[in-house]
């Protein structure tokens, strides 16, 4: 009788192998709460309220990952990266553009439908670029295979300017990170020296006149400012005032 029963429960769980896996909280809940009203409902409430009751509490505050994870990268790297990419396009040096240059053409291609480059031309290192840009790159490539709850924010330490936000934004669009699908991690810049800290409000100005970046960020922005390079960099009285009135404005 057991290895009928074996037999049986082997057989009604064949084929499981090609079940895709929950990776969103809701839709492991959906099912956590039928079973929990399920219970209540035939008089089990002890059995709901107790060991049920823990799987829900704690998909509702861990989600399916614990912790999600955060991204940091200094905006130099970006910048990097992307004045490849132009040179390999033949439309020339992007690290030598002006911020309104960088600007025009980061809204250009936000906007079109083509991508930059072919993925495959990344894995294969079909463009000739050099390890660390290489590197760069493949970052996007492993973070847009993760599911959007196991990640967090993608920080731009030093940042400096509104374009080091926007080239974030272009290069998760070319791996398939945007708002549409909702993989679209939120861009943090980190403003660290004094001046940068003084010129940050300008900066953020300058993004939310963007219509495309107001609405891919749906009216919420996090900035993060630099408290140890800071003091570092101008000492810790001129630092703190900066980090403060920066904060105000």
């Amino acid at each position: 009788m057991n290895i009928a029963s074996t037999e049986h429960a082997s057989g009604a769980f064949k084929g499981w192998e090609d079940v895709e896996p929950i990776v969103k909280a809701n839709d492991l809940m959906a099912p956590l709460k039928v079973i929990y009203n399920s219970l209540v409902e035939t008089g089990f409430e002890l059995v709901a309220d107790g060991l049920v009751s823990d799987i829900i509490r704690r998909i509702a505050v861990f989600g399916m990952t614990l912790v999600p994870l955060d991204i940091r990268e200094e905006s130099t790297r970006h910048t990097l990266a992307l004045d490849a990419i132009t040179r390999e396009l033949g439309i020339g040096s992007y690290k030598e553009w002006d911020e309104e240059a960088r600007l025009n053409w980061l809204h250009q291609e936000l906007n079109s439908r083509r991508p930059l480059f072919r993925i495959r031309d990344i894995e294969q290192n079909n463009l000739n670029l050099d390890p660390d840009t290489r590197k760069t790159l493949m970052v996007y490539k492993v973070i847009s295979e993760l599911d959007s709850e196991s990640l967090g924010a993608y920080v731009i330490s030093q940042a400096n300017t509104a374009s080091d936000v926007l080239a974030v934004m272009l290069l998760q669009k070319q791996f398939g990170m945007t708002a549409a699908n909702g993989k679209l991690m939120r861009v943090v810049p980190l403003f660290e020296t004094l001046d940068d800290l003084t010129n940050s409000p300008a900066q953020l100005e300058a993004l939310f006149k963007s219509s495309t970046y107001m609405g891919s960020i749906k009216g919420k922005q996090e900035v993060m400012v630099g408290y140890s390079d800071s003091a570092k960099d101008a000492g810790r009285l001129a630092a703190c005032w900066a980090q403060y009135t920066a904060q105000e404005a």
